[in-house]
């Protein structure tokens, strides 16, 4: 769902960006942060919620929330999946993930993460 801007991008590969660039970046991150953080809470409790900003493909975009109660989740699954979200369908999966802050994607475990 995320999509970095042009500016992230490029501060990701080692591109120097003006500080307004920069700033710019997080109100974006930030903005769509609190969109979809309130749109998730339309469900119920909201746990926790991550969204993977980084450039790997195999992640970009990714947003997890996590709710207090496993039939909140079913509802916000049941509601969101197969939504449109900036012109992009929503394809929402369940994650057996508990701990977001101890969450490594596979190929990482595997050693061929190339991602930062």
């Amino acid at each position: 769902m995320y999509e970095n801007p042009p500016a992230a991008v490029a501060l990701s590969e080692g591109t120097k960006i003006p500080k307004e660039a920069l700033e710019e970046c997080i109100r974006h991150f930030e903005d769509f942060f609190e969109e979809v953080f309130l749109e998730m809470c339309k469900y119920g409790e909201v746990e926790d919620m991550n969204v993977c900003d980084n450039i790997g493909d195999h992640l970009i975009g990714n947003v997890y929330a996590k709710y207090y109660r496993e039939e909140d989740t079913k509802k916000a699954f049941d509601a969101l999946n197969g939504r449109l979200y900036a012109g992009k369908t929503i394809r929402c999966e369940y994650s057996p993930v508990t701990d977001f802050r101890e969450a490594k994607c596979r190929q990482y475990d595997d050693g061929t993460c190339t991602s930062k």
